[in-house]
């Protein structure tokens, strides 16, 4: 089994607890905040709390825009769905986890402000084989990469259409 999504999804949170947005309900958490939560009841939790604290728009959350809240509630609700009756994320398939490891990390991102640092996976099949592997990258890193394909695209144009007859 490919742990790195689990090992993302608890980075994710641990981040997300020790940069001093407690979102859990109660006062005092079940988990320490050093410890990120390993279980779906602690991720439901901490989501759970994060929705009670946006819907009030005031406080801490009164500094993201409309849009963001929107985001992070999309996302939220993306794992709501994900962890409805699931007791363990042992219970997810490989891409329902990287689905959720990457809904968190949306939400991880704009609580953080840090959209371009954001990473982003998906499974995709190895040329010439039918094995998934998992591909992770930034935002920032995507965002490159499509850069540097448009411009290979209109350095390679003028060269296709001489070829071509054009």
């Amino acid at each position: 089994m490919n742990l790195r999504p689990i090992q993302s999804l608890a980075a994710a949170l641990a981040l997300v607890l020790v940069s001093g947005a407690a979102f859990a309900v109660d006062p005092a958490p079940a988990a320490p905040a050093t410890q990120p939560p390993q279980s779906v009841s602690e991720i439901l939790s901490v989501q759970h709390g994060l929705r009670e604290r946006l819907d009030r728009h005031s406080g801490e959350y009164a500094r993201f825009t409309p849009e963001a809240i929107s985001r992070m509630e999309h996302a939220q609700d993306k794992v709501f769905v994900m962890l409805h009756g699931v007791t363990s994320l042992d219970q997810l398939n490989p891409q329902q986890r990287t689905d959720l490891s990457n809904s968190l990390d949306e939400i991880k991102a704009i609580l953080l402000a840090n959209e371009a640092n954001r990473q982003i996976c998906h499974r995709e099949r190895r040329t010439g084989s039918n094995l998934l592997e998992l591909r992770c990258e930034t935002v920032a890193e995507r965002e490159a990469h499509a850069r540097e394909s448009q411009e290979e695209m209109r350095r390679m144009a003028p060269t296709m259409q001489t070829r071509s007859g054009g």
